[in-house]
């Protein structure tokens, strides 16, 4: 330094200063000159360079002149020895200095550029937080030239174990934002760097392709060249400088970043994206580190913090050119390109966790275009758009989705009509239609065609793609709750269409849309139901027949108003619809009877209708349990007999409503009796027997001429058909008098006597029994009709009686029957003449009494031989005879016999034994109340039991 300072020491005179100057850098030239060794001419570079920077501040111009001749001549010797070290240290002090001219600065970075990728690793390491700190206040282009240098050192940096504490760390940026932000910006722009890439100035951008809905093609202007996606021309020019990158030198610079990021040197929020983009990088070691350091953060970043959000969709969409003054204001060159495709498939995923992406407008709606869309997308990409789409109708409020909601939904049918290369995208683009319509249900409501669209897409699509379709259009349904007049008919007309075709998924779906969009008291859609109720597959009639069957309680259905339709009404729907089909090839061909509907389908319809008459009736329906039919008898009947006299305003006109051609009434019966013809079945029967045991005096007397169709039923091989049709074959009989009765009765007694088919007979003696019985009821009803008007009792006449009685022994004579179920029924039938009146034989002495009777049932009932269905009918039984016979002579026995019974161990009969005891004591305790009340009273009775007490299966 001491020959620096002689050879730059000052004089006094202005003149001699300037010949002194030039005679020192004359000195340095001489000694450059003698230089021979890279030793000494590095040595010569190390004193006198700085010093000769700072002569550029000089005011004459003949100092600065000589000084940029040294400098070139510096410049050859230089670049053709690259180990020659340069002063950097000293530059980079000199550089910071505020008093010096931006002429010296500009000269001394030129020299720090030069000088610093020369420094052993070691010594840049050193340096590379004064690099930094040199940074502040300086003009961008030369910021960009210190963050160029920096950047490959820290791939070499040492961090601190424990990056928290600040003191022991490197770089100290805490209170440097500006410089921090800066830095930050150009990593980013690193990262975003593709190996290899060149700079080429003829590459224009006219001649890039368009992509719709992705922002590439209008980022810029014409005559710029293609920057790398995600960056713009001015980042890509800053980032490769001067001298670019190897794809070595620039993995290392990626690598350095992402342990910069690691040892904690900037904030984490602010480095989020950079992990991101990092992960996407086609190097492995990059991708790898990158992927790594983002897991193990992954609890502790806010994937709902705004500024982390809106940069990563900043990265993702580029500048998108908007019509707004802020987008015109940004120059062609320093618009940014979207990134690519590689990173759109790291970044998204990550919104994905996010609340905030999703409710970021307009931002949201922008990405899922380009990843449904965009010129450079792919599967994968449109398959995490279409995640995100689900993800935005999940998380984002109905503020924030209102606006959404058209976009989405165009984007989605855009993609469902033009993309068909992939069934797993396509059924993601199904559901999230689904997703749409739950969300807001007024976008879909007056777009029916979308509803046909997706069922026939449901027809044709592969068995994948189906199952989301069929999931989507469940929960578009209920967009279509509401429709009325023509949308509702043509929705009625669409459903009905589908509900044929041969796709069971399309038959399911169509019966959700008729059980759902349309009101419970809506006739068309419940004949398309009832028509699926039949479907042979259990998937489509296990759905219908379930809302069908499902009929709120008695509470709720008084406070939700209608929930069925009106029993005329229905009844003269199917009517109509009958006489349609019988017409068409629809009809359903049997042996040599046709059926309007195939027998499954025409079981429900008349379940149904039942249903139907029950809700009319005024009480809660249900078509489950025979036993809660039985239930509904005394209001059925009320109604019935409303019906029947015409007091009910029809579905027909009120001229014809009491026709039996048009009275619901009888149009039930006729589809009753055209179904139990055909195929039979238990529930059948039972309807067709309450409906006409309800108002016997009128309906029971169309199946006079029906008799031996009747005896047809009693005959079959179902125990239970046999007893409904013996109940209803006495109703019909107990409609006759005189020589038809007696001729009735004496062919039943005639077919007991069949041993060749015990099915004949069980159905006789049943037939017989509940003949006796109801002949005895109504009986009793004369008597006492007759005892309140006082006149005597002329209506019994021997001969009717003596048939009676004799009928009531040939009963009882197959209590000693081998066959166990004709001594069930047998037992049944007694209890049925026991129940209605007093038994019509003798009390004691020989042959068949009531003692005998009441010893041979209680002796049944403890006994091992006997079945269990034996041993109940005995006690059922037992218990009938003082309801019939108040006067019962031997109750006590009766009572006693059944008391000891209860040793039985067998729970129901233990449970019946207490039921009849019980109702024996309540009958005896109210026989002078029925007896006070007169004829009014046992009609009431009557017709209370006349149906309800059927026997027990």
């Amino acid at each position: 330094m001491q020959i620096t300072e002689s050879i730059f020491s000052e004089v006094s005179s202005p003149t001699a200063a300037h010949l002194c100057c030039q005679n020192q850098l004359e000195r340095v030239f001489l000694r450059l000159g003698h230089a021979e060794t890279d030793e000494q001419l590095q040595n010569i570079i190390s004193k006198f360079l700085p010093p000769v920077l700072l002569k550029l501040s000089s005011t004459q111009e003949g100092v600065r002149k000589k000084v940029m001749e040294l400098l070139v001549h510096l410049n050859k010797r230089i670049k053709s020895r690259p180990k020659i070290q340069l002063p950097v240290e000293t530059l980079l002090v000199q550089y910071q200095d505020p008093s010096a001219v931006s002429f010296v600065t500009n000269f001394t970075i030129i020299y720090v550029k030069m000088g610093y990728p020369r420094l052993p690793v070691e010594k840049q390491c050193e340096l590379a937080p004064t690099l930094l700190t040199a940074m502040e206040g300086k003009p961008q282009p030369q910021q960009d030239s210190l963050m160029h240098l920096l950047i490959p050192t820290l791939f070499h940096m040492k961090y601190p174990a424990e990056p928290l504490k600040a003191a022991a760390s490197p770089f100290n940026l805490a209170e440097k934002p500006k410089t921090v932000q800066l830095l930050l910006d150009f990593m980013l722009d690193v990262l975003l760097m593709p190996y290899g890439f060149v700079l080429n100035e003829s590459q224009s951008r006219q001649n890039m392709p368009s992509a719709q809905g992705s922002s590439s093609s209008s980022v810029g202007g014409p005559g710029i060249p293609q920057p790398p996606p995600g960056m713009s021309f001015y980042a890509a020019k800053r980032i490769i400088g001067d001298s670019p990158w190897t794809p070595e030198l620039l993995e290392q610079c990626k690598l350095g970043i992402v342990k910069f990021i690691e040892a904690e040197q900037v904030p984490e929020l602010e480095a989020v994206i950079h992990l991101v983009v990092a992960s996407s990088d086609t190097r492995h070691s990059v991708a790898t580190a990158a992927d790594l350091e983002l897991k193990s953060k992954q609890s502790l970043i806010d994937w709902n913090n705004p500024a982390i959000i809106n940069k990563m969709y900043k990265v993702y969409l580029g500048d998108i050119p908007l019509k707004t003054k802020e987008g015109s204001i940004l120059k062609p060159e320093m618009k940014r390109e979207s990134v690519s495709t590689r990173v759109k498939l790291k970044i998204v995923p990550h919104l994905l966790r996010s609340r905030q992406a999703a409710e970021t407008f307009p931002a949201n709606i922008q990405v899922v275009y380009d990843g449904l869309f965009g010129a450079n997308t792919n599967a994968k990409l449109r398959s995490l758009s279409l995640q995100f789409v689900h993800h935005i109708c999940i998380i984002c409020p109905e503020s924030k989705i209102k606006p959404l909601g058209p976009m989405l939904l165009n984007g989605l049918t855009k993609l469902i009509n033009e993309y068909k290369e992939d069934s797993k995208l396509l059924s993601m683009a199904y559901s999230a239609v689904g997703k749409l319509s739950s969300r807001m249900p007024q976008l879909f409501t007056k777009d029916i065609a979308l509803v046909q669209q997706f069922f026939e897409a449901l027809c044709k699509e592969d068995a994948d793609t189906r199952l989301a379709i069929q999931e989507a259009l469940s929960m578009m349904v209920g967009a279509y709750s509401n429709l009325e007049g023509a949308q509702r008919t043509l929705m009625e007309a669409l459903v009905a269409s589908y509900l044929i075709k041969p796709e069971v998924q399309v038959r399911q779906v169509a019966v959700k849309f008729a059980s759902t969009v349309f009101p419970p008291d809506h006739i068309p859609s419940r004949y398309l139901l009832l028509l699926a109720a039949g479907d042979p597959r259990e998937e489509v009639h296990g759905e219908a027949q379930r809302v069908l069957r499902t009929f709120p309680g008695k509470n709720e259905k008084e406070s939700s108003g209608k929930q069925m339709p009106s029993f005329p009404e229905m009844v003269h729907y199917i009517q109509d619809k009958a006489s349609h089909r019988m017409k068409t090839p629809a009809k359903y061909m049997t042996g040599t009877a046709a059926l309007p509907f195939n027998p499954a389908t025409f079981g429900e319809i008349v379940l149904y209708l039942r249903m139907c008459l029950a809700h009319s009736a005024g009480v809660v329906p249900t078509s489950q349990s025979l036993a809660d039919m039985q239930d509904h008898a005394p209001a059925i009947g009320r109604y019935i007999r409303n019906l029947m006299s015409g007091n009910h305003i029809s579905f027909s006109s009120s001229s014809s409503s009491k026709s039996a051609e048009t009275n619901p009434v009888h149009i039930y019966i006729g589809l009753l009796q055209q179904l139990l013809a055909g195929v039979g079945g238990l529930p059948v029967m039972y309807c067709l027997l309450e409906v006409v045991s309800v108002y016997p005096e009128k309906l029971a007397t169309r199946f006079v001429d029906k008799m031996d169709w009747i005896k047809g039923l009693m005959n079959t091989n179902k125990e239970e058909m046999r007893e409904l049709a013996a109940l209803f074959y006495s109703v019909v009989l107990s409609t006759m008098s005189g020589d038809e009765l007696r001729a009735s009765l004496e062919q039943l007694i005639k077919m007991t006597k069949d041993n060749h088919s015990p099915e004949v007979q069980h159905g006789s003696l049943l037939a017989l029994g509940f003949t006796v019985g109801r002949y005895l009821a109504k009986r009793k009803i004369r008597t006492v009709e007759l005892h309140d008007i006082e006149q005597p009792n002329t209506a019994v006449m021997p001969e009717q009686e003596q048939l009676i009685k004799s009928t009531t022994e040939t009963i009882g004579s197959f209590l000693d029957s081998t066959s166990p179920f004709l001594v069930v029924a047998a037992c049944t039938a007694l209890g049925e003449i026991g129940r209605n009146g007093p038994l019509p034989i003798p009390s004691e002495g020989t042959g068949f009494t009531k003692l005998q009777l009441v010893e041979s049932l209680l002796a049944r009932i403890p006994s091992s031989k006997e079945t269990n269905k034996m041993k109940e009918r005995a006690i059922q039984t037992l218990g009938y005879f003082p309801v019939g016979d108040e006067d019962f002579p031997h109750q006590k026995l009766l009572l006693q016999g059944l008391m000891d019974s209860v040793e039985v161990r067998h729970c129901q009969c233990i449970i019946i034994i207490y039921t009849a005891v019980t109702v024996i004591h309540i009958t005896v305790c109210q026989a002078a109340k029925l007896n006070s009340r007169g004829a009014s009273s046992v009609k009431c009775s009557s017709f209370t039991t006349c149906f309800t007490f059927l026997p027990c299966s």
